[in-house]
């Protein structure tokens, strides 16, 4: 009974250590943008331009970023924030960062996803993913009607989702695209 009672006693420290550190990586930031926001003990400063948005059953807002220290100008991240917004009677909203790194990557993923239709499977409906690091989730999806919707949705916990047309998926795009305009200008030192 005490070899039990000192294993016991023994173990549960170990197995303390390991929730813990699997609970810190479940709260370690996915972009380098939120790394960057969560920083102490510097100055942080935050650049944003709003440069689009789209509205469906919901809103998504898109904002360039630019995040430094002020005490170094050349420790600049850029990138995008989608911002999230349900509609309907609480109106929540999250926010996802996309660096600057990942741009084009969710451009492809988003051409792929706007040209999907229901030849891509030989049953009756379906869905198709493209999830970025900070945890922006597009779902493209057949309904019951027949119609090809847009799911947008940002956040971990609380998550919020936007509901568009399957046309909204180029004006992301559009958007996208100005948003890597704006930072090659603010690395070039323009305004």
């Amino acid at each position: 009974m005490k070899k039990v009672i000192l294993a016991a006693v023994f173990a549960f420290p170990l197995l303390s250590f390991a929730q813990e550190q699997g609970e810190a990586s479940k709260s370690l930031p996915a972009t380098k943008l939120e790394a960057f926001s969560a920083r102490t003990g510097i100055v942080l400063v935050k650049g944003y331009t709003e440069i689009g948005s789209v509205n469906g059953m919901g809103q998504v807002s898109i904002d360039v970023r630019e995040f430094r220290d002020a005490s170094n100008p050349k420790s600049a991240q850029y990138g995008v924030s989608f911002e999230v917004k349900e509609s309907g009677r609480l109106e929540r909203k999250n926010t996802s960062y996309i660096d600057e790194d990942e741009i084009d990557s969710l451009i492809r993923g988003l051409d792929y996803i706007a040209k999907i239709d229901r030849g891509v499977t030989a049953f009756g409906n379906f869905e198709a993913h493209y999830k970025t690091k900070g945890d922006l989730s597009f779902v493209v999806f057949s309904g019951s009607s027949g119609e090809i919707s847009l799911a947008v949705s940002s956040g971990r916990i609380g998550r919020t989702s936007a509901y568009l047309k399957i046309n909204d998926v180029e004006r992301i795009r559009s958007i996208l695209g100005e948003a890597k305009k704006l930072i090659s200008s603010a690395k070039a030192g323009g305004k």
